[in-house]
């Protein structure tokens, strides 16, 4: 993650009830608190999809495909909310009863993050539209606005295979990289480092995202404060982040046929 330059900080930001769209920007720019330059600020995915208007009621969804169809009898899974995972979704490649396991945007995740929590009964809201533009864009008016350098993260919390519990992974993010790559590094022992690449966004999202909680704390947002990231103004998208799943670890190991 990089070196600690003085005493890490993580502060919450606290806000009121949103129901609908609303400014992201202005909702963060709270009068009591103060951005100070390299500042990190982790969002929550739901947070920037609400106030986007990203949440639709179910029974909106008026024309279900035969794929939607087939795949909701499988799996038993609410029809129309199958067509809209469809949708959202790069591809599907499992499923279990409840969900669909599928990719986009070079992330894995359960219906394409579609969620029903934090939501009113009978919606679900879905993952930002473009999460990297609108990473970057908040960047661009701290700048703009307030004269502070503030880098930004938007996260979302994910099961992680075999583990119990939630833990973070960044959706996107801008005014940093990602992954730092540690190849060519020498270890403590004066092994070279073949493989190492450092998931820098992931794990500040992890902490950001636990800071956060997951039910009713009404905090969408964490500043994390003094600790170092490698700073770049070059516009990032999810493939500094992710890996095609045919050369992914795992995904390769699951779908390997002896």
């Amino acid at each position: 993650m990089g070196r600690i330059l003085d005493l890490l900080e993580i502060l919450p930001l606290s806000v009121s009830l949103k129901t609908r769209k609303f400014n992201l920007f202005q909702s963060l720019n709270l009068p009591h608190f103060k951005f100070r330059d390299n500042d990190i600020l982790v969002i929550s995915s739901k947070y920037v999809s609400m106030s986007e208007g990203s949440v639709r009621k179910l029974d909106s969804v008026k024309k279900v495909s035969g794929r939607a169809i087939d795949l909701a009898s499988k799996y038993h899974m609410n029809a129309k909310l199958v067509e809209l995972v469809i949708r959202e979704s790069d591809y599907i490649f499992k499923g279990i009863p409840g969900f669909l396991l599928s990719i986009r945007d070079g992330i894995i995740a359960p219906n394409a993050g579609i969620d029903k929590s934090n939501v009113s009964s009978g919606f679900v809201i879905l993952y930002p539209r473009q999460a990297f533009k609108t990473a970057e864009n908040l960047r661009r008016k701290f700048l703009l606005n307030l004269g502070i350098k503030v880098m930004v993260i938007i996260a979302d919390s994910r099961l992680m295979p075999t583990r119990i519990g939630t833990t973070g992974i960044a959706i996107s993010c801008a005014g940093f990289e990602p992954v730092e790559d540690q190849r060519g590094k020498i270890d403590l022992f004066g092994n070279i480092l073949k493989v190492t690449l450092k998931a820098v966004a992931d794990s500040l999202a992890t902490i950001g995202v636990s800071t956060m909680g997951e039910s009713n704390e009404l905090i969408p947002a964490v500043v994390i404060r003094n600790i170092k990231v490698i700073a770049t103004d070059r516009k990032l998208s999810w493939h500094d982040m992710a890996v095609d799943a045919t050369e992914d670890i795992y995904m390769r190991a699951v779908q390997y046929k002896n």
